[in-house]
């Protein structure tokens, strides 16, 4: 299929004859093929025009067009359903009305004059013309015609049959409708087969293929831009960086410069890769493993893509290309890259010489990146009046089009256009503007607007005129209001719209959108201001937008697709009592809460503010889920809540649900399965939070004996690494170095050197290095952890700030105060906005942040941030806590800086005894803090609290 990702047939029939047998197909059998498409990742679109078309829309020129044209983006895929009636003829009004039309469609002339009929002109488009006769399906009602359609339609079908198309006969609308299940899904079967036909690299090839034609549509080339692409191919020099302003067509450049390129040389190896044109080309991992696939295919290779940190695998499958072959790969709009992309750490320091990189950006962080690595640079520069009215010239020209002189001369003198973005724009509007005599006026209309945002505002304006401004609102309102585009399927429910009056509107609007997996969303951000300005102004009408796409969205079943949009349109439209009962769905909650999907879940819950009701939400969720679902939906659900709410650091909860968890596991499927094993890991792990070191550490071992059995590399590693970390505060630190060493070698062994798990391992490992006193060593580790993490998480995410926070805490131990305090100020800014006031990493940050102020002397500033801690700590986790028990050892530490012995000895004689009953007599903290209380106890004179102290703990050594 053209499109990979998207089932798009047209459906062509006369209407007033076949109203059941349209609903029958509309109503039941294409809800169960489009339920077919979504289990293999597909969309499917029904193209049917005739649907509700008047008879007045049927007599238009444009009619015609748009139903051909529709065909054509549906190619292959086309249903014809003939009944009583052979349908309207248009004759040659047709053409009187679109003189253009025959040009596109030559046998127009011959159908028109044969006083053919609309459904004959799309039967023949669509099949028979075509020789098309793998993928339509005709069928043929058995019924008595009249004599005025018999003949005609006797004709038509011998035309199908002589072409070799299959015809099926039906009698009822049932019937119809069993046929078409069974024939879409053998279409389904063939095209999109659990094993597919095509290729990985071609299914992928297909998507970037359809987006260059559609950006290269009517370019014109600027030949100095294809000379200096030309020298850079056949040169060894660094990788190109192609940059420019928005609009100023890169991706057409790029798509242009490519095609040209394989066009003159046949066979050449090129890979363009556009950000955008799919969903599944809008992350970093997604050009990798497309230009992975594509070498794969050119040089059969044998090796597997591996399925993440492709980082670690890149520059080695670049190194693969023939060292008499050569590849040019082209990755355009980098600034458009999803999560941490455009910050470029996933381009290898190393390009071979035979492999010839081009990026496309735009001036913003990816640039910034690209020029650190000190590439050669191409910028797109404004267009110049001379090259203006070529362009002007060269565009109209195609269209038996011309300006006169004063207006030309106009297009040269305005500035503004020399943005192809706007060139382009305003010469579609004149080329579509029909009235000779008022061109100057029309043209002067469009070059009032002083920005591209402006220019988008007018033509938003003219499209009310010809669409409908209802049609322009809704649609446009609806993408303005989702947050990553909205399905044709989509629309068409959220707008109530006609099939034909959204179809002309996004043939209309096609060049200023872009399709990602068949959602369709703007190109570019001046058509999305000017959108804002135009229908969403003020914030009451973005809400009620972000409100109307909510309960949409909530009324549809569970899917990922609801889970991306739902949250955030009952946030922006401030519906907090249904986002409440949104959190509330145990079904929508299975597909937000895996694990890479914690901090998304919780960010949800910080926007909405909603954090106190998180607790409440979740234990009904627990609660109601014992009545209503299964015992294996049961451990399923309560896996993932409890593993969830230890993210969320709703630990009693969290344990109260693993415990559960475990039960039922070990009932349905026995102590020694997979999903025993994960539950009691993710309770193994709740204890080790809640101090309960014991537990623990009995419940990872479990859960390693039952991994080990398997055989899973990747779950002992992590589990072990868990278990070290208990072994660490029990005391038994080389236990724990132990564990933890041959843990980061069996993680690296399964991951590779860049991914995320590893650099947790890392930071572990690194802990225990600066503990005992190896800090150089402590924070290359922690550097290697924070490297790896910014490549894979991004520098806002909150693992990666944890372990920067490690790290400017070894910095504080090196005295270096002012560096350290700085450091901590950015994370907790970046923190605060991601996680709100009140999670365990800002905790921690206020109690290291405490120490360095106290260093510098701003004891009420530290005191303010120690309380802070505590403060978090105590809610989180509980008085009894032992990071509430160091926070408050850590408070002592400052009273004793600032003087305040009476202050510091009362902390000291509460906590230092819970934290040896937490974590033992001998662990450094202790005994760190066990010094400074003597010194305390020393400076008050009460030399006598320090036997007593010594009695009571006899085992203490200081």
């Amino acid at each position: 299929p053209m499109k990979h990702d998207e089932f798009r047939v047209f459906i062509s029939s006369t209407f007033m004859d076949l109203m059941p047998e349209r609903e029958q197909l509309i109503k039941k059998v294409f809800p169960q093929i489009r339920a077919l498409c979504r289990e293999r990742g597909v969309e499917f679109t029904e193209i049917d025009l005739r649907w509700g078309i008047t008879t007045e829309e049927a007599r238009t020129g444009k009619t015609v067009r748009i139903c051909l044209e529709e065909i054509d983006r549906c190619r292959p895929y086309f249903i014809g359903i003939i009944g009583s009636r052979y349908g309207w003829a248009p004759g040659m009004s047709v053409l009187e009305n679109d003189p253009t039309l025959v040009k596109s469609y030559p046998w127009l002339d011959e159908y028109c004059r044969e006083n053919k009929s609309i459904t004959d002109m799309e039967f023949s488009h669509g099949a028979i013309l075509q020789a098309n006769t793998a993928s339509p399906f005709i069928y043929q009602q058995v019924i008595v015609r009249d004599e005025v359609n018999a003949a005609p339609i006797e004709e038509l079908c011998s035309r199908i049959a002589s072409a070799g198309i299959p015809c099926h006969q039906f009698s009822t609308p049932k019937e119809l409708g069993e046929h078409v299940l069974r024939d879409l899904t053998s279409i389904l079967d063939r095209d999109w087969p659990a094993k597919k036909e095509m290729t990985p690299a071609e299914r992928e090839r297909t998507s970037h293929e359809a987006f260059a034609r559609n950006r290269t549509h009517s370019y014109i080339a600027n030949p100095e831009y294809t000379e200096r692409f030309e020298q850079f191919v056949e040169s060894d020099e660094t990788p190109l960086i192609l940059w420019g302003k928005s609009g100023f067509g890169k991706s057409a450049l790029m798509a242009h410069l490519t095609s040209e390129y394989r066009r003159k040389h046949p066979g050449a190896f090129v890979v363009r890769h556009f950000v955008g044109a799919t969903t599944g080309a809008s992350s970093m991992d997604d050009v990798m493993r497309h230009i992975m696939l594509e070498i794969k295919e050119r040089y059969s290779l044998t090796d597997d893509i591996p399925s993440e940190n492709l980082q670690a695998e890149f520059s080695i499958w670049l190194a693969k290309i023939s060292e008499d072959d050569k590849l040019i790969i082209a990755v355009d709009a980098v600034n458009q890259l999803t999560g941490i992309g455009d910050q470029m750490r996933w381009l290898p320091d190393f390009i071979p010489s035979n492999v010839h990189l081009i990026i496309s950006t735009t001036p913003e962080i990816s640039l910034e990146e690209l020029r650190k690595r000190k590439w050669q640079e191409l910028e797109i520069l404004p267009l110049s009046p001379h090259q203006r009215i070529r362009i002007s010239e060269e565009f109209l020209a195609r269209y038996h089009k011309r300006l006169p002189q004063e207006l030309s001369e106009m297009i040269g003198s305005e500035a503004k256009l020399e943005s192809p973005l706007f060139l382009r724009t305003l010469l579609e509007e004149l080329r579509i503007f029909g009235v000779h005599e008022a061109l100057d006026q029309h043209l002067a209309s469009y070059l009032a607007s002083e920005t591209e945002a402006q220019l988008f505002q007018t033509v938003l304006a003219r499209m009310e005129r010809d669409h409908g401004e209802e049609t322009v609102r809704s649609v446009m309102s609806a993408i303005f209001a989702s947050r990553f585009g909205l399905s044709e399927t989509e629309l068409l429910q959220i707008t109530g719209l006609t099939r034909l009056a959204l179809s002309e509107f996004l043939i209309a609007l096609e060049f200023h959108l872009m399709r990602r997996t068949g959602l369709f969303t703007f190109f570019h951000n001046y058509l999305r201001e000017a959108v804002e300005v135009r229908y969403a102004s003020d914030e009451s009408a973005k809400k009620k937008l972000h409100r109307h796409l909510a309960f949409y969205f909530s009324g549809l079943p569970a899917s990922k697709r609801r889970s991306e949009e739902e949250p955030t349109q009952w946030i922006e439209a401030g519906e907090r009592k249904k986002l409440l009962e949104m959190f509330g769905d145990s079904r929508l909650f299975l597909l937000l809460a895996i694990p890479e999907r914690h901090y998304e879940l919780l960010g949800y819950w910080t926007k909405a503010n909603a954090n106190d009701e998180l607790p409440r939400i979740y234990s009904s969720m627990y609660h109601n889920a014992k009545a209503d679902h299964s015992l294996a939906e049961q451990a399923s659900l309560f896996t993932m809540l409890g593993g969830f709410l230890t993210a969320a650091t709703q630990l009693e909860l969290a344990e109260e649900v693993l415990v559960e968890a475990v039960v039922i596991s070990n009932t349905l499927y026995g102590e020694e399965h997979r999903e025993t094993a994960n539950s009691l890991r993710e309770l193994a792990t709740v204890f080790l939070h809640r101090s309960k070191n014991t537990e623990a550490a009995d419940a990872y071992k479990k859960a390693i004996t039952v991994f080990e059995r398997i055989g899973d590399l990747k779950e002992i590693s992590e589990t072990q690494s868990n278990l070290a970390v208990v072994y660490y505060n029990l005391g038994k630190y080389e236990l724990a170095m132990k564990i933890q060493t041959v843990s980061v070698e069996m993680a690296t062994q399964v991951y590779g050197r860049y991914h995320p798990i590893l650099a947790e391992q890392l930071n572990n490992l690194a802990s225990y290095l600066f503990f005992i006193g190896a800090q150089d060593e402590a924070k290359r580790t922690w550097e290697e952890a924070i490297a790896i993490d910014k490549k894979t998480r991004g520098e806002a995410h909150p693992q990666t700030i944890r372990h920067e926070i490690n790290l400017a805490t070894l910095l504080v131990s090196q005295k270096q105060y002012e560096y350290s305090l700085t450091i901590f100020q950015n994370l907790l800014e970046l923190l605060l906005r991601s996680l709100g006031n009140r999670h365990s990493i800002i905790a921690h940050l206020y109690r290291e942040r405490s120490q360095v102020l106290m260093y510098l002397g701003a004891f009420k500033k530290a005191e303010d941030d120690c309380n802070k801690a505590i403060e978090i700590n105590t809610l989180l986790f509980g008085e009894d806590n032992i990071l509430v028990s160091k926070s408050y050892l850590r408070l002592a530490r400052i009273y004793k800086e600032a003087g305040k012995f009476i202050e510091s000895e009362i902390q000291y004689r509460i906590y230092i005894p819970k934290a040896i009953e937490k974590i033992g007599i001998s662990h450094p903290e202790v005994v760190s803090a066990t010094r400074q209380y003597f010194e305390v106890l020393e400076k008050l004179d009460r030399r006598e609290e320090i036997d007593k102290f010594l009695l009571q703990f006899p085992s203490l050594h200081i």
